[in-house]
């Protein structure tokens, strides 16, 4: 297939006609070949977003709302092949991506499309000599640069909001897994949005993502990927002053007290830890057992974990596929031999599959580790695999101290029957998202986002409209002439 980007309404070749392959991390195989872009295709690409800011912005958000609404009819048309593509390039199994990928993102620009319309500013009572007012303004322009671990699902939850409210964009998906939101650049030609109101780009990070961060025709930066990522594009849009809302990585806890429910905590740990092999931002990847079920928790654990089928992501049976590539792979393997060295007891995993079939792909087993040191880096670092450790806790208070004692914030969950108890125990925990007896449940109606170094933006809900616009303050004078502190000392 011929993929192209899309800039200033026409589907395109970048203007250096470069390409970079996109490897199916399950085989080591070419998926496709993708166009490279370069500083000076986001040239293009801000220049066309600027001349559309206008009119987009002034476009009645009715009008808007019509083609989030088409462009979610044509996601749900083309689902099939969308399912395929998003599953080849980042080995997300079949299972998933058909399953919640595809539906999230038909969900996120339906949501989008209704929300945008009860979007309100504010009356201030300041004066009874003025009326005071605010308007919710777009910021203009606004550059998306999305992760690969839900490559079409985190572009729409970025787009949907900021076209809503009126936004133009530049997108950029991940150099790895760019097919799905290629094809969402075809959705918005054929759906008929005005040129330039959406550009989407391909090409690395350093470059292309770089240059979108510097470019003084964007006016503010949506990023979710890691920490270390989002600390660089920080520093380079302060030289601008330039906004930057950031959805960055996690290093979730599950606290498990005495009176649990063991077979729904069970039944959501694994699912929640090494679902997508672990490659979410809020994967539980700590889990800090009260010491009276410890052992019987830890038993049921690596059993149901043990159960998991891993295998090709495009066979409907398999639970778990590779990780998005090799380096992945690589990095989850430093850790698991960091954590052996450390002394640490591997309960299950540890290992790459043994199937011949499998080799050549960058998978790692289901791992699970007893911990002994919560400040070893197995227990710290964002791994983004499919490993996690095991402590024994002796109180609740013990628990919620382990739990913030960490650089993140981005989710945690109690799991008690003590609901009184679970609010307060809420109530010291640093964390943007905590649930009570549930984990990673995310959907487009509620808010995501952390504290800490997990960032601070908000993806989702109502709340995501702040994400993309500001409060323009009006003031209108009621009086027949303006009041000044000199109104007495000079005589017009």
């Amino acid at each position: 297939m011929d993929y192209k980007i899309l800039i200033d309404g026409k589907l395109t070749k970048p203007v250096r006609g470069g390409t970079m392959d996109v490897v199916n991390p399950a085989d080591g195989s070419v998926v496709a070949t993708v166009p490279r872009c370069t500083a000076e295709d986001v040239d293009l690409a801000a220049a066309a977003a600027n001349r559309a800011k206008h009119a987009w912005k002034n476009t009645y958000v009715g009008d808007r709302a019509k083609y989030l609404f088409k462009l979610a009819e044509l996601i749900s048309r083309d689902a099939g092949e969308l399912i395929r593509l998003e599953t080849a390039q980042y080995g997300g199994p079949v299972s998933k991506t058909s399953n919640f990928d595809i539906p999230a993102a038909i969900g996120e620009f339906e949501l989008m499309a209704g929300l945008g319309r009860s979007l309100t500013g504010l009356t201030i009572t300041a004066d009874p000599s003025a009326r005071v007012m605010t308007l919710r303004e777009p910021y203009g322009v606004v550059g998306l640069i999305t992760p690969w671990n839900f490559p079409l699902v985190t572009a729409v939850s970025k787009l949907a909001p900021a076209l809503i409210t009126g936004n133009c964009c530049i997108l950029k998906p991940p150099s790895c897994a760019p097919l799905t939101v290629l094809k969402l650049g075809e959705y918005c030609v054929e759906a008929g949005l005005p040129a330039g109101v959406v550009n989407i780009l391909t090409g690395p990070g350093g470059e292309v993502g770089e240059a979108i961060v510097r470019h003084p025709g964007v006016n503010k930066i949506n990023f979710t990927g890691d920490s270390r990522v989002g600390k660089r594009i920080m520093e380079l849009a302060s030289t601008y002053v330039k906004p930057v809302a950031s959805e960055l990585g996690g290093k979730n806890a599950m606290l498990i007290l005495d009176d649990a429910e063991l077979d729904a905590v069970v039944e959501t740990a694994v699912y929640s830890a090494f679902f997508n092999s672990g490659q979410n931002c809020g994967s539980p990847s700590r889990f800090f057992v009260h010491e009276g079920i410890y052992a019987k928790f830890i038993e049921r654990f690596v059993a149901a974990a043990s159960k998991i089928t891993v295998g090709d992501p495009m066979d409907p049976a398999t639970m778990m596929g590779p990780l998005a590539y090799s380096a992945c792979r690589d990095t989850a393997e430093r850790y698991i031999a960091s954590a052996r060295e450390a002394g640490f007891k591997c309960l299950l995993g540890g290992e790459r599959p043994s199937s011949p079939a499998l080799k050549n792909g960058a998978y790692v087993m289901p791992t699970i580790f007893e911990a002994t040191d919560a400040r070893h880096e197995l227990m710290q670092d964002e791994i983004f695999a499919p490993v996690v450790g095991v402590m024994k806790v002796k109180t609740a208070d013990e628990g919620v101290e382990l739990i913030n004692d960490c650089r993140y914030g981005l989710c945690a969950s109690i799991w008690t029957r003590d609901f009184r108890l679970g609010l307060k125990l809420i109530d010291k925990i640093q964390t943007g998202t905590c649930w009570i007896n549930q984990h990673l449940k995310i959907v487009p109606e509620t808010p995501w986002g952390g504290c800490k170094e997990s960032g601070w933006t908000k993806e989702n809900s109502m709340l995501v409209l702040d994400e993309y616009t500001f409060h323009k303050h009006i003031w209108l004078n009621l009086d027949e002439k303006p009041h000044t502190f000199w109104e007495n000392m000079i005589k017009l």
